[in-house]
C-alpha cells in the first residue's frame, strides 16, 4: 500500500477503497489512540461477537496525496490530507487489547463502521473466486516466456477467457448461448437501420427511428418501432 496510489484510486479513478494498515504505521498508532475517545463511532454486532470503532479524518498518513506530496512533509506549509480509519477491537468474541487492534484505512464514511468491515470481507470472494481461480484454474501464473510482450499477451488473453466464461454463466449469457450466434445475427444484427452513438466512454446501438426520437426529430410515419413503447423504454 502506498499513499500516492490510494490518492489516485480515490480522486482520479473515483473508486473508494478499504485497506488493512500495518501495525507499525503511524496511522495505526494514531487510530488506536482514539480507542476510548468520544470522537470515535462505536459499531457492535453481539450475534457475531464483533465490535469496531470508526475514527474519521486522521492526518498522520503523510504519504496520502498526489505526486510529490510527501516531499513537502517537513515544511511548515505542509498540509496533510485526512483519511478515515476503522479499528476492530473484538472479532468473533476474541478481544484485541490496546495496541493489538486491527486497523483499516478507507476513503468511505465511517459513521457506520460495521459496514466498512462487512465490505472488506468481500475481499475473500475476490481472492477465491477471481485471483485464485485465475492463477490455479486458468494458469495465469504459468507464463510461457519471460519477455514483457509475452507476459502482457498471456495475461490479457487469460483474463478475456475468464471473463467470457463468467459472462456465459449468467442468466443472460445462457439465453444467448441457447439461441446460437447465427440466430442472434439473423434476428438482432442483420438490420441496416442501426447506428452506433458514442458519448465519452460509452456507446449504444439504436434503430434509426429510435435515434430520431432521442434527438427530437421523429419521422411522420414509423415503420419498425412503436414510438410510444420506445419513448417509455428510453425514458423520453
Amino acid at each position: 500500500m502506498d499513499g500516492k496510489t490510494l490518492w489516485t484510486i480515490k480522486y482520479k479513478m473515483k473508486i473508494d477503497f478499504i485497506v488493512r494498515i500495518r501495525t507499525n504505521m503511524s496511522l495505526a498508532s494514531d487510530a488506536r489512540g482514539f480507542r476510548n475517545s468520544v470522537f470515535a463511532t462505536v459499531g457492535e454486532d453481539k450475534d457475531r461477537g464483533l465490535k469496531v470503532l470508526g475514527v474519521p479524518s486522521l492526518t498522520s498518513y503523510d504519504q496520502y496525496g498526489s505526486q510529490g506530496h510527501i516531499k513537502d512533509r517537513y515544511k511548515k506549509s505542509f498540509s496533510p490530507n485526512s483519511i478515515n480509519c476503522v479499528m476492530v477491537t473484538c472479532w468473533d468474541t476474541v478481544k484485541y487489547g490496546p495496541g493489538c487492534e486491527k486497523v483499516f484505512a478507507t476513503s468511505l464514511d465511517v459513521d457506520s463502521p460495521l459496514k466498512i468491515v462487512d465490505n472488506y470481507c468481500l475481499r475473500s470472494l475476490i481472492e477465491n473466486s477471481l485471483f485464485r481461480e485465475l492463477k490455479q484454474g486458468w494458469n495465469l501464473a504459468k507464463i510461457p516466456m519471460k519477455k514483457k510482450a509475452t507476459v502482457v499477451s498471456h495475461t490479457i488473453l487469460t483474463v478475456i477467457m475468464y471473463s467470457l466464461n463468467a459472462c456465459f454463466q449468467t442468466e443472460l449469457g445462457k439465453k444467448l448461448t441457447n439461441r446460437g450466434i447465427r440466430r442472434i445475427r439473423d434476428e438482432d444484427m442483420s438490420s441496416i437501420h442501426k447506428l452506433i452513438v458514442f458519448s465519452g466512454n460509452y456507446f449504444a446501438i439504436f434503430d434509426v427511428e429510435e435515434y430520431a426520437l432521442i434527438v427530437r426529430s421523429p419521422p411522420k410515419i414509423f415503420f419498425r418501432i412503436d414510438p410510444d413503447e420506445a419513448k417509455k423504454r428510453l425514458g423520453l
